[in-house]
Formats: C-alpha cells, sequence, structure tokens
C-alpha cells in the first residue's frame, strides 16, 4: 500500500480472513484489523442480484478478485476503467461504511450519476449494511442522526452520505460512481467534480476514488484516465514512484471477471464470425491474455441480446 496507518488495509497475517470470534476476547483481537472487518464477511452483509425467476438475497460481504486487487493496490488517487457490474460501488460503500465506523471525525461521501442511483446506493449498500452489522456492535455505534441520504455515528462524530454531489467541507474519503457518464451527460457537473469536490480531500491523506465504463474518447473522466494510465507507463518505464498528487490508473476489462462465460453446451450455440474471432484474437496479442470461446461466445451473446441498439 501507498499510504499512512489510517488510510491502509493491513495485508495478510494480522489476523485471519477465516478467524470466527467466539468470545469478547475474540472480538478485540479481531476489530482492530480493517482486513478482517472488511474480507471476513463476519461483518457486513450486502444484496446481490437473483436471476429473472428468483428475487435478490443476502450474503455476507466478502471481496471479488476485481475488487481484492484494488484493495491491493489502493493509493490517494484511484481511477478505475472497467467492465459493468463488477462490485466497486458496492466495495466503496462497505470501505467508506467501514471507515466512518472505526475511525472518529470523518466524512466520507459517494457520488452517484442521478438521484435515483444514489438513493438506491444508499438504501441498498450503505444502510443496509448498517442496519445489518452484528447487533451488539450496532449497539456500540448508535446513530446520532439518519435521514434519506446520510449517516451520522453517535459513537465517533463520524458521518457517510451519498449524493449527486458535494461541495463543502473537508471530505476525507470520496468515491465516484460513473463519472464517465456523468462526463457525457452532464459535463458540468463533471467539471465542478474536479474543481469543488476534489480539492475538498486533504493531499496525502484523503482518497479520491473514481470508477466507470468507457464513455467515449472526451470529457473529464477520459482525460484523468488516459492521464493516469501515461504516467502508469511512464512510471513503470522509468522505476520512480507514484507521487501524491497523480492517479493511480486501475483497468478491470470484461474478461478478467470468471462470470463472464458461457457454459460449453451454451457456447457451441453461438455464432462468431472471423472477422470477430479476429477481432478476440487482437486483444488477446495486446493485453498479453487469453479470451477461450466461452468467453469469446458471451461477449457476442451479450453484446447481440443486451447492446443491439447501442454502439
Amino acid at each position: 500500500m501507498n499510504a499512512p496507518a489510517t488510510f491502509t488495509l493491513p495485508g495478510p497475517g494480522s489476523v485471519p480472513e477465516d478467524f470466527e470470534p467466539q468470545t469478547a476476547e475474540d472480538w478485540r483481537l479481531a476489530l482492530p484489523d480493517p482486513l478482517w472487518r472488511v474480507c471476513s464477511g463476519k461483518l457486513y452483509k450486502i444484496i446481490i442480484k437473483g436471476s429473472d425467476d428468483e428475487p435478490g438475497h443476502v450474503i455476507p460481504f466478502r471481496p471479488n478478485q476485481n475488487q481484492r486487487d484494488f484493495i491491493n493496490s489502493l493509493h490517494y488517487l484511484n481511477v478505475i476503467l472497467k467492465a459493468r457490474q463488477l462490485g466497486f460501488t458496492t466495495l466503496a460503500a462497505i470501505l467508506w461504511l467501514d471507515h466512518a465506523l472505526f475511525v472518529p471525525d470523518q466524512r466520507v461521501g459517494i457520488i452517484a450519476h442521478k438521484l435515483e442511483d444514489a438513493e438506491t446506493i444508499f438504501r441498498d449498500k450503505v444502510r443496509f449494511a448498517y442496519d445489518n452489522l452484528p447487533e451488539a456492535l450496532r449497539d456500540r455505534m448508535p446513530l446520532k442522526k439518519a435521514m434519506e441520504s446520510l449517516l451520522i455515528f453517535a459513537h465517533n462524530n463520524s458521518s457517510i452520505r451519498v449524493s449527486t454531489s458535494m461541495r463543502t467541507g473537508t471530505i476525507h474519503r470520496l468515491h465516484v460512481s460513473e463519472m464517465g457518464k456523468i462526463a457525457a451527460e452532464f459535463p458540468k457537473k463533471a467539471i465542478e467534480l474536479t474543481t469543488g469536490s476534489f480539492p475538498a480531500v486533504p493531499t496525502g491523506h484523503g482518497i479520491i476514488v473514481i470508477e466507470s465504463t468507457a464513455e467515449g474518447k472526451a470529457g473529464e473522466f477520459y482525460a484523468i484516465a488516459n492521464k493516469a494510465e501515461q504516467q502508469q507507463k511512464e512510471r513503470r518505464a522509468t522505476g520512480r514512484p507514484i507521487g501524491v498528487n497523480e492517479f493511480q490508473f486501475h483497468f478491470f476489462p470484461w474478461w478478467r471477471d470468471p462470470t463472464y462465460r458461457l457454459p460449453p453446451d451454451q457456447a457451441r450455440h453461438v455464432r462468431i464470425s472471423a472477422k470477430e474471432h479476429a477481432y478476440f484474437d487482437t486483444v488477446e496479442g495486446v493485453m498479453d491474455c487469453d479470451i477461450d470461446i466461452g468467453q469469446r461466445a458471451w461477449y457476442i451473446s451479450t453484446r447481440d441480446s443486451r447492446f443491439a441498439a447501442s454502439p
């Protein structure tokens, strides 16, 4: 990690992730470890989507591989270029809630693309995770104030908020969800983020995370992501460390997610043209990766069914 103790999650070995507290002494041992709190599945619960025939259901939160990779490379300033539905907003909700619960006098926030998104993130991710804490822990960390987009905790004066903008006061942790969409649809709002919200995060102590799928080659998100990628290449070539005012570039393509594939019995029925195979072959060569037939079939079938009208 590239940051002070109040910022980082410690590496493996502090408390094993599979440690299950049974006694009060066990809890006193485990709770100071932020990696155990976030990754063990013993504190936080989330709602995951069901199938077309089943409603969503509740599971303990344990980071998936993409989320773990991000945690392990967390910096002060972070820009994530990603595929859809990889869970980074869920991760931010858990990380930020955990930080607010266990560190006093903190102001943390999530900025969403639209008001409806902000309401959903607050209700189904932040408030749900707090309400489903172990009862004894929740009793030790009561709410001082609860509003439609804000929780303030009575035990330590920290707070977490989800909104469509944040421009006043100090923000110790800031996550911007789908900034590429914000920049594409509301360019003035994206500029407000970079000139108003970002400076509210203390340099060298606070954390900014902006994430999005690609939304064209223009706008604030593209400019930040492109600059960060170029700086990352330059650092790798020269060996210099990343600066506190540089964005760390994180790339999470669709083919890295193990769920983005069709099983063999379905994949063999998907028609993939020679041109499409050539595209996947090119990606393999450029990215030094393997995209197997199940992944190729998933990509083509998803593109043709869910995004048929989208260029």
